[in-house]
C-alpha cells in the first residue's frame, strides 16, 4: 500500500495510533499535552489525531532509538527538516528552467 492509498489526515483515536506505532497510549496523550502533535477536532469527546500523526511518532522513535535524543528534541529536528525541505521546494520553484 502506498501512502498516496489512504488519507493523511484521516483523523484516528489516540488509542489507533498507540497500537500502529507499538506504544502505550500514555505516551501519546504525553506527546499531545507536550505540544509535540497536534490533534483536530472532529466534534467527538476525545480529540482525534490526523493518520500524518503516525508518520511522526514513528520518526520521533528512531530519533529517540537511533540518536538518544528526547522526544522534545525529535520534535524539533523534524521540524527544522521540514522547514529546510519546504524553504527548498520554494528554492526550486523560482529557479528559471532550463
Amino acid at each position: 500500500m502506498w501512502a498516496a492509498d489512504f488519507d493523511l489526515d484521516e483523523p484516528l483515536t489516540f488509542d489507533v495510533v498507540a497500537t500502529i506505532v507499538g506504544a502505550k497510549r500514555s505516551l501519546v496523550v504525553q506527546l499531545v499535552r507536550q505540544g509535540l502533535i497536534e490533534t483536530v477536532d472532529t466534534g467527538t469527546d476525545e480529540p482525534r489525531l490526523p493518520r500524518r500523526t503516525v508518520v511522526r511518532i514513528r520518526r520521533m522513535q528512531r530519533l529517540r532509538r537511533d540518536l538518544e535524543v528526547n522526544f522534545a528534541g525529535a520534535a524539533i529536528i523534524l521540524d527544522l527538516v521540514g522547514r529546510i525541505e519546504q524553504l527548498n521546494r520554494e528554492l526550486q520553484a523560482q529557479k528559471p528552467s532550463e
